[in-house]
């Protein structure tokens, strides 16, 4: 097994992470949802489509003093993350869970009983399936609609609790639309890979039973023109630095 994945150092090397060389692999997604998140002490998250773990271990090495529950459907991932779990020692804080986020009752995981549910769903529209059927099912919107993957989310959301999620940009009118009433004080963070050029990701972080209005933030670049790194990018990348808004 050793020789179809890969050892990957993620936030300087802080959270270590096993992933398979031709199946679904973590991105800069992962770190950057991770890094918009602000949990205080204690209080508990939802990571929905855990995948290999990356966005809740990068969590939990950035804010140490809160407990996260992983859901995935797939059972390869999360035999997986169970073990990227155990490989950075964090089995304490991180419970992994085999799951579908339709289903009516998850066992062990109580609706509105979290104050953060935090999300990067699968976002690939197109008709064109991955031949590899875990990196398919992590990547392509087919079985689960986003409609259906936030309005299970929220289900989870404590009173005042935070959903974030992070998207494609030019999906921002769906998901904002599918918010509207639910969330309020929502922040819209866009994402820029190069300077210059439009966004292609946006974090989208909401409240529940508030009505605070919408902002929207500055946003993270993430490369000059000539393809080095911003500032910015490197303290959240390699540092574990938060996304500040």
């Amino acid at each position: 097994m050793t020789d179809n994945f890969t050892t990957d150092d993620f936030l300087g090397g802080l959270v270590k992470l096993r992933q398979p060389k031709d199946g679904y692999r973590a991105t800069s997604d992962a770190v950057l949802l991770a890094a918009s998140i602000k949990p205080k002490k204690n209080q508990r998250v939802l990571d929905v489509g855990i995948g290999t773990g990356a966005v809740s271990l990068c969590l939990a090495a950035r804010c140490p003093e809160v407990t996260i529950v992983g859901i995935d459907i797939q059972p390869e991932m999360i035999t997986v993350t169970g073990e990227n779990v155990a490989l950075n020692k964090m089995e304490h804080r991180i419970a992994v869970i085999d799951a579908d986020i339709r289903a009516k009752r998850i066992p062990d995981v109580p609706t509105g009983s979290f104050d953060w549910v935090i999300t990067n769903p699968p976002f690939i529209l197109e008709d064109q399936p991955s031949p590899v059927k875990v990196r398919d099912i992590a990547h392509r919107e087919e079985g689960c609609s986003l409609a259906e993957w936030i309005s299970n989310s929220l289900r989870y959301v404590t009173a005042r609790g935070h959903f974030a999620m992070i998207n494609r940009a030019d999906r921002l009118p769906e998901i904002l639309n599918l918010l509207y009433g639910k969330l309020g004080d929502i922040r819209i963070i866009p994402i820029w890979t190069i300077e210059g050029e439009a966004a292609k990701r946006v974090i989208v972080i909401g409240r529940k039973g508030v009505k605070s209005p919408a902002v929207l933030d500055k946003g993270v670049f993430l490369m000059h023109r000539d393809g080095t790194r911003t500032v910015e990018a490197e303290a959240i990348m390699r540092e574990g630095k938060p996304i500040l808004y």
